[in-house]
């Protein structure tokens, strides 16, 4: 009789775990986590005008590091963030200054985001959400996905028409921030990486289909791009058929030798950054414009591992 009632006991928790979920969330239930905003600009405020590195190091660690969100936490722990190095970033008060107010600003946005993300739902049903971290990084990323969860860092789309810099920038790298309009688009394209199944980077072909679905399902719903991308696809547009040339010969060497070439180079001169982000855009374009069902052509991009399938399915050639 007790092993009855203990294996009835066991199945009704089974089942209360099952159906309560806690964890799952929609575009209406998510939080957005701008607590480490605030705390960053009060240990900035407090260390502005002290010269001291170890004495600005022990605020920062204390009023910004040790108060971290959940977001700020898994942050720090994959980038390597230090306090040390925030002590350093900070003497540049030029810049600090001048995105400041940028950032507080970013609050009154919850409402645009929180409509961008339902909309989202109507490009793909099935989308799942989590909660959105707002933080002050160290320049290594405008967004990410870390354990499902978004983090934004404003530092790098705070851009306006009265951001300096005394020497973190010149006003060529400046140009590599992304503005505050840029914030929407940017919330999209990483929400896509959080409804991304099996990512799969390890190859040019896939990194670029990758980033390049993100940005075209964020282009397809909002109509726009991150101001640091726009010079990137003018260029991919007006060389469109030069640029598939080389990245069908670049798809036969190994990816580590051909990177610079297609991602994260912000200081080539002799081509923007992320070319990459724009090939892959167009397979995914062209993939998209010739599905008969476009829900399914959408489901397809964010469920598929196999790029090559994709680029295949999508007959691209360079746009000739």
């Amino acid at each position: 009789m007790k092993s009855r009632l203990k294996l009835s006991l066991f199945f009704l928790i089974f089942l209360c775990l099952a159906s309560c979920d806690t964890t799952s969330k929609d575009s209406n239930t998510i939080e957005m986590h701008f607590s480490d905003i605030d705390n960053f600009w009060k240990a900035y405020d407090k260390i502005k005008s002290i010269q001291s590195h170890a004495e600005r190091t022990k605020i920062i660690q204390k009023d910004y590091i040790d108060q971290s969100s959940k977001g700020l936490k898994l942050l720090i722990k994959k980038d390597k963030l230090t306090a040390a190095d925030y002590a350093t970033f900070l003497k540049d008060t030029v810049f600090f200054n001048s995105i400041k107010q940028v950032t507080l600003d970013a609050k009154k946005d919850t409402l645009k985001i929180r409509k961008h993300l339902r909309d989202f739902t109507r490009l793909y049903p099935k989308a799942k959400f989590n909660d959105i971290y707002f933080v002050i990084g160290q320049f290594k990323r405008a967004g990410t996905v870390i354990d499902s969860s978004m983090i934004i860092e404003l530092e790098k789309n705070a851009k306006s028409e009265h951001t300096k810099s005394a020497f973190l920038f010149s006003k060529d790298q400046l140009n590599n921030l992304n503005d505050h309009t840029s914030l929407i688009p940017l919330v999209i394209h990483e929400q896509v990486h959080v409804n991304q199944k099996n990512i799969n980077t390890r190859t040019l072909l896939s990194k670029s289909i990758c980033e390049g679905s993100a940005d075209f399902l964020m282009y397809l719903q909002t109509g726009k791009f991150p101001s640091s991308l726009k010079e990137t696809y003018a260029y991919g547009e007006a060389n469109e058929a030069k640029l598939w040339i080389k990245f069908q010969t670049d798809l036969d060497i190994n990816y580590k030798y051909i990177k610079t070439d297609w991602f994260y180079n912000y200081d080539r001169k002799d081509i923007p950054p992320d070319l990459g982000y724009f090939m892959g855009f167009k397979i995914c374009e062209k993939f998209y414009n010739d599905a008969e069902d476009k829900n399914k052509a959408i489901t397809f991009m964010l469920d598929s591992s196999n790029s090559q399938e994709l680029l295949e399915l999508s007959q691209y050639n360079g746009g000739l």
